[in-house]
């Protein structure tokens, strides 16, 4: 560098990781084109998301669940599908200190969800979007007519929406980091689609012994088929344990 050649002595790579960390939104955008993503699944210890009933109330701790809080506040939008909003019926705005609400967007092909729900009348400064089918646009534009809603299509992939797709729209709309909330069809198809760059699970101390699990529909039937994750960490959350990694290359475990 011209630093060294004047004799300067130099010193690289200084805090590297945490600078990268600090903009691997930013980071993701410029060179995959997309923003950053994030999976959040808060799960019993025996994988299940939701008991018999379909109950999910609470089953991660106070403490992470403001954490969550915390995370969403830093995030451009906060992507969820439609069974979520019929199951939960969930706000999706950023409950901490300082909040800043993103965009709620609700994946619904079917348009399942209704109009009235949380999501769409909820006071918020960001707005929320319904993606959809090309086919289903114009009928979504009349369902969601609210001030603060949006609806967009976008492409689909079989008979779901293609997440990769999308994904890059949201890059084209400068985002930089995105959430994934849920449920788990839509969590099955993010991992599918190869947009996921970090997985964040919360395990609650707890058994359910039936009930929805965290992810479906990956359609693996072989153990060689899952889906590996690298990079382990393992933080005690109040009573949970919080385990992030990010999901690697799916190939074949020999």
């Amino acid at each position: 560098s011209m630093l060294r050649r004047a004799g300067i002595e130099v010193t690289a790579g200084v805090l590297e990781a945490e600078c990268r960390a600090a903009n691997e939104g930013f980071i993701t955008r410029v060179t995959r084109r997309r923003p950053f993503a994030l999976l959040k699944l808060a799960m019993t210890l025996d994988g299940r998301i939701a008991a018999g009933s379909g109950d999910s109330k609470w089953i991660s701790s106070d403490e992470s669940r403001a954490l969550v809080h915390g995370w969403r506040r830093e995030c451009d939008a906060i992507v969820v599908g439609a069974g979520t909003i019929a199951a939960d019926n969930p706000r999706l705005t950023c409950r901490s200190e300082n909040p800043r609400d993103p965009v709620r967007v609700i994946i619904d092909p079917k348009l399942r969800t209704d109009p009235h729900a949380m999501v769409y009348v909820e006071k918020s400064d960001a707005p929320a979007i319904v993606v959809t089918t090309r086919a289903n646009l114009l009928r979504a534009r009349r369902r969601y007519a609210g001030e603060r809603v949006e609806t967009i299509a976008a492409p689909q992939r079989g008979r779901e929406i293609d997440l990769a797709a999308l994904m890059a729209q949201f890059g084209e709309r400068g985002w930089c980091r995105v959430m994934f909330e849920g449920g788990a069809r839509t969590a099955a198809s993010a991992l599918s689609a190869g947009v996921i760059d970090r997985v964040a699970l919360f395990v609650a101390p707890l058994i359910a012994g039936a009930g929805i699990s965290a992810v479906q529909g990956l359609a693996t039937e072989l153990i060689s088929d899952s889906i590996r994750l690298g990079a382990l960490s393992v933080t005690r959350i109040g009573s949970d344990l919080l385990i992030q990694g990010e999901p690697l290359a799916r190939r074949k475990v020999r």
